[in-house]
């Protein structure tokens, strides 16, 4: 009884965690008809080399889902080719029915990348204005947002 009642208790404690699942950057790459928005971003200088990124906005699952891609020429110098892919848990769940409006990025040249817009809930109207600085060496992104009028 001891542990049943100590297993409850972590449950009300323990964060709660969201319906539905993150949907990846290579899940929505191959959806590429549900791609809804392409804007280049700028480009990084990452050492000797220069990559172009870019901002993409699929509308998929009955939502919009975020992701950049950062672009290398290819080998043989004939076309761009993704060289990674980033995404943003804030909006890429399969359950969250977000609406995304109003994008904008913009690169720092270096390794910053910083991305604007608006986020509309499905669920329940709320307009919120976000921001995200993206590190390209690391990866991991600042997220903030703020109610919208």
């Amino acid at each position: 009884m001891r542990w049943l009642c100590g297993a409850l208790a972590a449950c009300l404690v323990e964060p709660a965690l969201g319906l539905g699942r993150e949907v990846g950057y290579a899940e929505a790459a191959g959806q590429f008809a549900s791609l809804q928005e392409l804007q280049r971003c700028g480009d990084w200088k990452l050492g000797e080399r220069s990559v172009e990124l870019r901002l993409l906005r699929f509308s998929l699952y009955g939502q919009d889902l975020l992701f950049v891609d950062q672009l290398q020429a290819a080998a043989d110098g004939t076309h761009p080719q993704v060289e990674r892919g980033f995404g943003f848990v804030e909006f890429n769940n399969d359950h969250a029915e977000i609406s995304l409006s109003q994008l904008r990025c913009t690169s720092d040249g270096q390794t910053r990348l910083d991305i604007s817009g608006i986020a509309e809930s499905g669920h329940d109207g709320t307009r919120q204005r976000f921001r995200i600085a993206l590190d390209g060496l690391s990866g991991a992104y600042r997220y903030e947002a703020s109610p919208s009028e």
